[in-house]
């Protein structure tokens, strides 16, 4: 019966293995035109391609501590997260965000369908276990912050920094990528020119993360929550 067992779980194996071979033959592609793809995605929307050395380090730095904590450190994802993501999904009995690397966050943006199936978050997997062969962190970073939507028709950095503040992505503030960083999560929800107080809470969040990790000191923090953001719209000061 072992012997049974054992044969079928190595055929299993087997069949996996040649299904992920299969699937990444097919990805390949897309995943190697990434670049090109924003790039053009990008120019659609009338904006632009930002280098990871012409975004304000404070954005990096939040964006991280926010978004995937061991980013420069993972494979692209997080069997930790992945594990709590199943534990939640299982316990509401319906599928709950959470778990996901920027990598993955980077694939489900741009090659995935929205549609939240077992089978896409499997495909996620592998996809964002191959990104991280063939792309190197500073790639991806720049990538998933170029293509991210932030709310209010802006798509990437680029975009965002204007829309918002202004400015370019090199020229933002502490406080001002803080609150950048915490946009992703529902755009739309936290837009500040419409819903600043729900922007404002979603910034603290951010400061704390930043701290949490040791980039800020809880000074630097309250410091930066307290700052002035000025947010523009039409060239008018906001707040």
């Amino acid at each position: 019966m072992r012997r049974i067992l054992a044969l079928a779980l190595g055929v299993l194996a087997v069949w996996g293995g040649v299904q992920v071979a299969l699937y990444l033959s097919r990805m390949a592609p897309a995943v190697l035109s990434l670049p090109r793809r924003i790039k053009q995605e990008l120019a659609i929307h009338g904006s632009y391609v930002v280098p990871l050395s012409a975004m304000a380090p404070s954005l990096l730095k939040a964006i991280v501590a926010t978004e995937d904590r061991s980013f420069w450190t993972n494979v692209g994802v997080s069997f930790e997260g992945i594990a709590r993501a199943l534990y939640a999904d299982i316990l509401s009995g319906r599928f709950v965000e959470g778990g996901s690397t920027i990598t993955q966050e980077l694939v489900r943006d741009q090659l995935l369908t929205p549609v939240k199936t077992i089978s896409r978050k499997l495909r996620g997997v592998v996809l964002s276990l191959y990104m991280t062969r063939v792309f190197t962190k500073r790639d991806i970073l720049r990538m998933y912050l170029n293509q991210v939507y932030f709310g209010d028709g802006a798509y990437g950095v680029a975009m965002a920094a204007k829309r918002y503040f202004g400015e370019t992505p090199a020229r933002l503030t502490l406080a001002q990528s803080a609150l950048l960083a915490g946009l992703p999560q529902a755009p739309s929800l936290l837009d500040p020119l419409r819903n600043l107080r729900l922007a404002k809470m979603r910034q603290r969040t951010v400061l704390q993360s930043m701290v949490a990790v040791g980039d800020l000191t809880p000074a630097q923090a309250r410091a930066a929550y307290h700052a002035p953001l000025n947010l523009v719209r039409g060239g008018h000061l906001r707040a």
